[in-house]
């Protein structure tokens, strides 16, 4: 049988079926008398302080094996275990209800997660799963069965089939020798697959009932590159599938080698590539990568780790951190990106009907101006220890770009009164990931110093489909002629007004599409730090006066109507 699912780690693994069977937690209701509530309660704690120890002991396991990023995940699993809903709600029930600690964890656990699986967000349901995962674990030491695991039958090279992989199992695995893993939920945002990218796990998800379908022990061959699980394969198939898996594995040791050469085309034509990064502890692993700089810090995720908004001096030692540890290179900070599937418990953000298109990104910092202005002083302050520029998110509208420039202006002019340093000439720029700010990019050129194209939200609101909405995927098609052309509107455009052009979404790290930027002329590529490699050497191998042909041929001389770039025209009139 052959299965496509959503690849999420590459990587190919040949190997046997296990299906990771969860041991059941039976609960049972038991009246208990007033003089018992204490102790119940006490019992309570004592197993919410054990999963605590549980967690510190794998996060340190993470933390030395793959540093503080992927160790991070499990730090935020225990704020969770501060929780006041799940510690009170669970003590409250046990005196109201006069009822064991066990049942009461129960009714407090399905709740919270109930509520979380009535989003329709992927992210969220992420985080409940998560949280059934800690769940598991609090009444396994409840019922004094913490010493059965999922792994005590697991044999050497075994593929895992399961409904889902918690990162605690993702850690796991490679003490098991686990080959890969086949999952029925999960996508490539979530936790479980930051660490299986990590470790080098490949993993396919998005496989409805496969654990249904499948027994122990069968033959499967998993390929993380392309999403397909095939069960049962004959001789055949099984050789070519070690055949591709050396080739594999050759292209990315021979890929290592080109980290020190340039990236420049066989004409001469330099470019430069970037990585994009989450927390300042990527920087070395990017530049192990031969990263040239830093194209996206996604700063909300100093947000979405902690419990609280991070204050002022917070931000400001993290992105001191992160320019003084890439100097020479460039850091380019996106401000605050929160909202549609990026929530923080620190920032209320209302629920809405449709948030892909609602309070999201700089409509979300105009909404919350204190914690907006912070971030701004923050990065001000640090921008004196290194090549440090600021990039905002989302942009519709010009109006929106200048309302911006006018509160970093004042924050500049009270820096200034205060005598605390800052860059008065740092760089500003934007996203383009909105088809009305892809359309006037003239206008917003001159504005800017430098501008990024987003492309995972600019071709889900092109082609009107939700990226994380499984029912319209099929349409959620990055090459469509719509995308291109306008991508190519935006460089040839913003190089009218000689601002430079950088690119941080999927489509940078797509080696579909390389040579069509390269022809387009892209300036700089941003993209996860592994791809780098992979990115330069298709650059190295193309002749830039051929990808220039090729992008005219594919895409065409002139990228839009002219119809389409007299409205552009009539706007700068109109402004």
């Amino acid at each position: 049988m052959i299965y496509k699912g959503v690849p999420v780690s590459p990587g190919i693994a040949l190997g046997k079926v296990h299906v990771l069977e969860r041991y059941a937690h039976k609960v049972y209701r038991r009246s208990i008398l007033t003089s018992e509530i204490k102790s119940e309660i006490a019992r309570f704690r004592k197993a919410i302080s054990e999963t605590g120890k549980d967690l510190i002991e794998i996060e340190e396991k993470v933390h030395k094996a793959l540093g503080s990023k992927k160790s991070g995940i499990f730090k935020g699993h225990r704020f969770f275990l501060e929780d006041k809903i799940l510690v009170s709600g669970t003590e409250d029930i046990i005196r109201s209800q006069m009822t064991n600690a066990e049942f009461a964890f129960s009714m407090t656990l399905s709740k919270i997660t109930s509520q979380f699986l009535k989003i329709k967000n992927d992210y969220l349901k992420e985080r409940a799963r998560d949280i059934s995962e800690l769940g598991g674990r609090i009444m396994a030491h409840l019922s004094q069965r913490t010493d059965e695991t999922p792994w005590d039958k697991m044999r050497e090279n075994s593929i895992i089939v399961a409904g889902n992989i918690t990162p605690a199992d993702t850690t796991n695995m490679k003490a098991n020798l686990v080959a890969a893993f086949v999952t029925e939920v999960g996508g490539r945002t979530s936790h479980t697959a930051i660490l299986a990218r990590a470790l080098e796990i490949p993993a396919v998800t998005g496989l409805k009932d496969i654990t249904m379908q499948l027994t122990d022990g069968q033959g499967i061959i998993v390929d993380g590159i392309s999403g397909i699980v095939i069960t049962d394969p004959d001789e055949e198939t099984v050789t070519n599938y070690k055949r591709e898996k050396k080739k594999y594995w050759d292209e990315q040791h021979s890929l290592q080698k080109l980290v020190e050469l340039p990236t420049i085309t066989k004409d001469g034509k330099t470019f430069h590539l970037l990585a994009n990064i989450e927390i300042p502890e990527e920087i070395q692993t990017a530049l192990a990568y031969g990263a040239e700089g830093v194209g996206l810090y996604r700063s909300e995720y100093l947000f979405i780790n902690s419990s609280s908004v991070p204050t002022e001096e917070e931000q400001y030692l993290k992105y001191k951190l992160v320019a003084e540890k890439m100097l020479p290179y460039p850091v380019i900070i996106r401000t605050i990106d929160l909202g549609a599937d990026k929530l923080a418990d620190s920032v209320d953000i209302p629920d809405e009907p449709n948030p892909t298109m609602g309070l999201r990104s700089i409509r979300l910092c105009f909404r919350v101006p204190e914690i907006f202005k912070n971030q701004l002083r923050a990065l001000l302050r640090a921008s004196v220890s290194g090549n440090l520029k600021i990039m905002i998110p989302m942009i519709t509208n010009v109006s929106e770009i200048i309302k911006v420039k006018t509160i970093l202006e004042e924050i500049k002019r009270d820096l200034k009164e205060k005598n605390i340093p800052y860059d008065g000439n740092v760089q500003f720029g934007v996203m383009i990931e909105v088809p009305s700010a892809a359309l006037m990019v003239d206008l917003i050129a001159a504005e800017v110093d430098f501008i990024s194209i987003g492309t995972n939200d600019l071709a889900q609101y092109i082609l009107a489909a939700d990226r994380s909405n499984e029912n319209v995927r099929y349409i959620y098609e990055p090459m469509n002629s719509a995308v291109l052309r306008l991508i190519k509107y935006v460089i040839k455009t913003a190089h009218e007004h000689k601002t430079p052009v950088a690119m941080c979404g999927e489509m940078a790290s797509d080696p579909a599409f390389t040579k069509l930027f390269i022809g387009m002329g892209l300036d700089e590529f941003s993209m996860s730090a592994i791809s780098i490699p992979k990115i330069k050497k298709i650059i190295r191998m193309v002749n830039y006066e051929e990808a220039c042909q090729f992008a005219n041929k594919m895409v065409g001389e002139l990228s839009l109507t002219p119809a389409v770039e007299n409205i552009g025209a009539e706007d700068k009139t109109l402004s």
